[in-house]
């Protein structure tokens, strides 16, 4: 069974239905714990020196290996959601007890390769840095501004293809890093358009999120991830049994389905 973007938001939007509260605090609370993190960082390795500079770097990447664990714990309520089963709080601790080097790993990999996507940034640092007048910034910004764009784009398409490394090890716990990276790939083969497309059906939503302050995100993000999660279980053949002998009720419930103006941005 394959849906269309705008099939897939609008079971998203029915799963999530009176669940927001579990995950948005999920959600919450991890970026609290992102936030004190920093704030240890810079207290502890405050400075000008390359010294200080690259142990922050260093604290950063451990705080960031520990939040991932959080961050497929988050992956895991949001599954449950979608496959209706009951759920709490305490699924945000699961993948802690189930070999969370794994989650490590390819939080590690992932790192990296959004490191080596952030050259173009780390290349025009030092314009930045000479721009010591309003005069000077005005004049380097549309270079750094390119440069972000530039390092976005790369990231989003490097990493697109692994974008569903978390919930292949959620899923399966006995997968490696490495066979969840490769699942991840295999899964979205042929299907990395879909997902891009779906990605930038959720641009308008993100501009009223920049006017919010970002306070938005929170709702903003757990639609988003509850449409993944929707895509995930679609590539993961969780909805096979329906093309067969009861293709015409789910035809007729796909129908049902409520489907708002700005679905129409995404994939048909």
């Amino acid at each position: 069974m394959r849906y269309t973007g705008k099939e897939l938001k609008c079971r998203a939007r029915e799963c999530m239905k009176g669940n927001y509260l579990v995950p948005v605090m999920a959600a919450v609370a991890v970026s609290l714990l992102a936030f004190s993190f920093t704030c240890i960082a810079m207290l502890l390795f405050s400075g000008d020196g390359t010294l200080a500079l690259v142990l922050d770097q260093l604290a950063s990447l451990i705080f960031s290996l520990i939040l991932s664990v959080f961050t497929a714990g988050i992956c895991y309520i949001y599954l449950k959601i979608g496959r209706k089963e009951p759920y709490s709080m305490n699924d945000i601790f699961y993948m802690f007890h189930h070999d969370p080097d794994r989650v490590i790993v390819v939080c590690f990999v992932l790192t990296l390769i959004d490191m080596l996507c952030s050259i173009p940034v780390y290349m025009v640092q030092g314009l930045i840095s000479q721009a010591d007048t309003p005069e000077r910034l005005l004049k380097v910004f549309p270079v750094v501004f390119g440069a972000m764009c530039l390092s976005s784009v790369l990231a989003l398409f490097v990493t697109l293809p692994f974008a569903f490394s978390y919930m292949l090890l959620v899923d399966h716990p006995e997968m490696g890093a490495g066979e969840a990276l490769r699942g991840s790939v295999s899964m979205l083969k042929g299907n990395k358009r879909r997902l891009c497309r779906l990605y930038v059906s959720f641009f308008g939503m993100g501009v009223l999120v920049a006017l919010s302050g970002y306070v938005a995100y929170v709702w903003v993000g757990a639609y988003m991830q509850a449409t993944m999660v929707q895509l995930y279980m679609e590539l993961n053949g969780e909805y096979e049994g329906a093309s067969q002998p009861g293709q015409r009720d789910t035809e007729e419930e796909r129908d049902r389905l409520p489907v708002r103006a700005d679905d129409y941005n995404a994939e048909a």
